[in-house]
């Protein structure tokens, strides 16, 4: 973000005090080693002659100068264009010291001296990417000289003139001590103002990298991503303006790094607002979000536009206005409607944009000469040391946003174990609804296999033999997964055993379950196939909403009710009752082998089930798993070899 003038006089102004004290100090140091004198420093700040344009010619001695215009360099500072700019004076050191230097304070790289017609060494011209705003420089001036024509050419580069305030703001001239000593204390100076805005800084940035940290161990928490992203993102961005605006950093950092920086963290910060409340984000957000991405382009169109700075910085703070206002308006509204993670954000995302709009706000002010709105950034003083707005306000973000995930972390972590612990819990229940092998029948031969998906779901199934010799073999689907599914199909089994022993006919056995599964309260609804299965293979099933079994890779049309657990007045018939013939398989199935999906969103589907129907249980359920698993996936394969003969 672009350095504002109010910013530099505010640093100053309080510092005057201490610097006051320093320079008071200053003598004693310097008497200490003997050579240093502090007397006989002249401010060359009026006496100029001025020209724009470019020509070596103009730093030779003798040159006439008399046509150029007389300024200061304060009010020249003031007018100053984009382009070569030359300043002209000549020195009488005919009762100073031998041992003189000038003090030169400006936009460092975009000037070169002259000592009587030859560059002196030190200040240079040098590429618009190498050029920081106002740093100090020594110029040793010529020590057999009494007289001396000095000469200044300045390059003000056009993208950072009007944005930044570049001029040479100041000349002094006294004893080579004196000036070291001077630029030291005004180098302290600025770096006053660098040193807790870095630092500062430097923790959001350590905080930012705990959270992308967090985020690869939890890659399910997208919260933590955004927040790390956004404080990463915040860091470098201030980094880079308080870098550029105090010296420490090219202006080319901010320009082309910082700024735009500044519009990825707004889309960081409202991808995190949205993660960490389980919300998605909206289409109008979403038109936001792109707006601010092509403003990373701002800089660039500025410099090739020649926009003002005035229109530009109106326009960023304008940008920032939904994410300060809206966002938290928006938590607000969240968190009355009963959302208790959107009110722990409201202060914490109003403070993250607060301090880009006041910087923005008294820039223009102090451009459109609104001194009671450029006040708005003075720093706060904690002794010598300033707080910046921004730098405040980015602190007591970081302090906040602290607290609140470590009070997400606490309760999710908690939530996490809960969940743990229901898992382990649900898979010990799921080994009991599916057996880990079915069991030997005399005259069958049964094969059965069992893949469950990342969660625990409710698929189970059951061989009981009844009083008359035959089997009954069930087949059952809960709906939902988790432990509540698991709970629920643990209670069917229990009460399917205790009906088992009465020898009911399949319909009645239906009939009763499904009362039995009304009387439990939130357990869900749960399709069902159950089938009596004689020595001799005769078959008679009834149907809850389960899907068909297969006879040798044909569907059996069965009459279907509703799933169990929905209403008392389902109904449940024996329509279909066949007999087995020795080399017959039948094949039953719960619906995560048609419900599998491949990565193009196609679902495998019944043909496919009904062409694979014939194969093993094994390889039925490979085949679903392989084309892409979404659910439990169930098979049993019941081939009949003959009465009385007991099958491995």
């Amino acid at each position: 973000m672009p350095t504002t003038a109010p910013r530099e006089q505010k640093t100053r102004s309080r510092g005057r005090a201490w610097l006051f004290l320093l320079l008071c100090l200053l003598p004693l140091a310097v008497h200490a080693q003997g050579n240093t004198q502090t007397a006989g420093v002249i401010d060359l700040t009026d006496g100029w002659r001025v020209h724009t344009g470019d020509d070596i010619a103009w730093a030779k001695p003798g040159f006439d100068d008399s046509a150029w215009q007389i300024t200061t360099l304060a009010g020249d500072a003031m007018i100053v264009q984009p382009g070569w700019r030359w300043y002209r004076r000549r020195l009488d050191l005919s009762t100073q010291h031998t041992s003189m230097a000038l003090l030169v304070t400006g936009p460092d790289n975009t000037y070169q001296v002259y000592l009587n017609g030859e560059p002196a060494s030190g200040p240079a011209i040098r590429s618009a990417w190498q050029v920081f705003k106002h740093r100090e420089r020594i110029v040793l001036l010529p020590a057999s000289s009494t007289q001396v024509e000095l000469a200044i050419r300045v390059f003000y580069p056009r993208m950072y003139t009007e944005f930044y305030s570049l001029a040479l703001s100041r000349v002094l001239l006294g004893p080579q001590t004196s000036m070291q000593a001077r630029s030291t204390l005004a180098r302290d100076e600025r770096l006053l103002s660098f040193i807790p805005s870095s630092a500062i800084n430097s923790a959001l940035f350590v905080a930012g990298c705990g959270a992308l940290v967090l985020f690869l161990l939890e890659r399910a928490s997208r919260e933590y991503l955004w927040l790390g992203l956004y404080l990463v993102l915040t860091a470098i961005s201030t980094i880079g303006w308080i870098g550029a605006s105090s010296g420490v950093l090219p202006l080319a950092f901010n320009n082309w790094i910082g700024d735009p920086l500044s519009y990825l963290e707004l889309v960081a910060q409202i991808e995190f607002i949205y993660a960490f409340t389980y919300r998605r984000v909206s289409r109008a957000w979403r038109i936001y979000e792109a707006i601010l991405l092509a403003s990373m382009l701002a800089p660039l169109l500025v410099i090739l536009l020649g926009i003002s700075p005035t229109v530009y910085l109106l326009a960023e703070g304008a940008l920032n206005v939904p994410v300060a206002v809206l966002l938290p308006v928006l938590l607000f509204v969240w968190w009355m409607r009963g959302d208790r993670d959107a009110g722990w954000l409201i202060l914490p995302s109003f403070l993250a944009a607060a301090g880009d709009i006041t910087i923005d706000l008294s820039f223009v002010s102090s451009h459109l000469g609104w001194t009671h709105v450029a006040r708005l950034v003075q720093p706060i003083y904690v002794g010598p040391v300033p707080l910046a707005f921004d730098d405040l306000a980015d602190l007591i973000f970081l302090l906040a946003i602290c607290l609140v995930m470590l009070l997400r972390f606490t309760r999710v972590s908690r939530q996490q174990a809960r969940a743990a612990a229901e898992l382990a819990a649900a898979r010990e229940i799921q080994q009991r609804l599916v057996p880990s092998a079915p069991p030997a029948l005399a005259g069958f031969r049964m094969l059965a296999a069992y893949m469950p998906a990342q969660e625990v779901g409710g698929d189970f199934y059951q061989v009981l033999l009844q009083p008359d010799g035959s089997s009954l073999l069930v087949v059952g689907d809960v709906s939902g997964k988790g432990l509540r599914a698991a709970m629920t199909g643990a209670l069917a089994i229990g009460a399917l055993r205790t009906l088992a022993a009465e020898n009911l006919r399949p319909s009645a056995l239906l009939q009763r379950l499904n009362l039995q599964m009304l009387s439990a309260e939130d357990g869900g609804f749960v399709t069902c196939l159950c089938t009596r299965i004689t020595r001799d293979g005769m078959v008679t099933a009834a149907n809850a909403g389960h899907l068909s079994p297969y006879r040798n890779g044909t569907e059996i049309t069965l009459d279907s009710g509703l799933p169990l657990g929905l209403t008392a007045d389902a109904e449940y018939t024996e329509s279909t009752t066949l007999q087995l013939a020795p080399g017959d398989t039948l094949t039953f199935l719960s619906d995560g082998v048609v419900e599998a999906r491949n990565l193009a969103g196609e679902l495998f589907g019944f043909d496919r089930t009904c062409a694979i129907s014939s194969q093993s249980a094994q390889q039925i359920a490979e085949a679903a798993r392989n084309f892409g698993q979404e659910d439990d996936i169930t098979v049993l394969t019941l081939s009949f070899a003959g009465a009385g003969i007991l099958q491995p």
